[in-house]
């Protein structure tokens, strides 16, 4: 069948209908040969169209295949998984993708929490901003953090906020998620608050907060004009990767006020 689809001759509707016959036939069976399609697809046959099929099918029996598919090798998989989960809107498939923020394979990590930032709403943007404050691995906290900017705004404020009162580590996983992003986001009022953060760290010359807020401050380019001095107190810094940075930032600023 999935031959068919990826033909053209079958379309994945008809496929999610025959899928969701199957079940009610034989579940068992069906969700097995399901798994083992999943691991070893047909030739030219690609694992995110078997799951999306079973994605259409919409038949909660299927609920542990997409579970399982979270962890998929292939990213564009583990993805669409966490996708169709956030689409369920249940506790079930919430918890889920609340525990794959801790998952050792950060393709999984991140599409956990993208689809916790993106389906799960107001619930999903807290349970990422108490996983920024409360894990203790920088690189757990960082595609938490990240998953938070796929909520637009919203996700950008939540960051902010953490900002205001962030210790030193994640203060840097926070101002790093936000200094890879083209600062579409961030607005006029935002840039005392991203300041007073640089301030902090300065005093207590936690080096890479103060890399990471650098480069959060450039992206104000221009907007920053009247902040200049504060980045350019550490032109000077005894720290080589906190003068590059700081000489970028106000090269930036200058260019943006040009």
């Amino acid at each position: 069948m999935f031959s068919k689809i990826m033909a053209g001759t079958v379309t994945r509707e008809e496929g999610a209908m025959l899928i969701s016959h199957l079940v009610r036939d034989n579940r068992v069976e069906t969700i097995q040969e399901l798994s083992y399609l999943m691991k070893n697809p047909p030739q030219h046959v690609f694992p995110k169209t078997i799951l999306h099929t079973v994605a259409l099918a919409r038949n909660k029996a299927l609920f542990d295949l997409m579970v399982s598919s979270l962890n998929h090798k292939d990213e564009e998989v583990a993805v669409l998984a966490a996708a169709e989960l956030a689409k369920l809107r249940t506790n079930e498939a919430r918890d889920v993708l609340r525990e794959n923020l801790n998952s050792e394979a950060y393709h999984v990590r991140k599409a956990s929490a993208t689809a916790l930032a993106q389906g799960f709403g107001e619930e999903g943007i807290e349970i990422l901003r108490v996983h920024v404050i409360a894990h203790k691995e920088p690189f757990y906290r960082l595609t938490s953090a990240q998953g938070l900017l796929g909520a637009g705004r919203t996700g950008m404020e939540t960051l902010l906020s953490i900002l205001d009162t962030a210790r030193s580590g994640v203060l840097s996983s926070v101002a790093e998620a936000i200094a890879t992003t083209k600062g579409e986001e961030l607005r006029d009022e935002d840039i005392p608050r991203v300041v007073d953060a640089l301030s902090r760290a300065g005093d207590r010359g936690d080096t890479p907060a103060i890399v990471e807020l650098l480069k959060v401050i450039a992206l104000f380019r221009g907007r920053a004009g009247k902040y200049e001095g504060y980045v350019a107190a550490f032109v000077d810094n005894s720290s080589e990767s906190v003068r590059r940075e700081a000489q970028k930032a106000r090269i930036q600023i200058k260019e943006g006020a040009g």
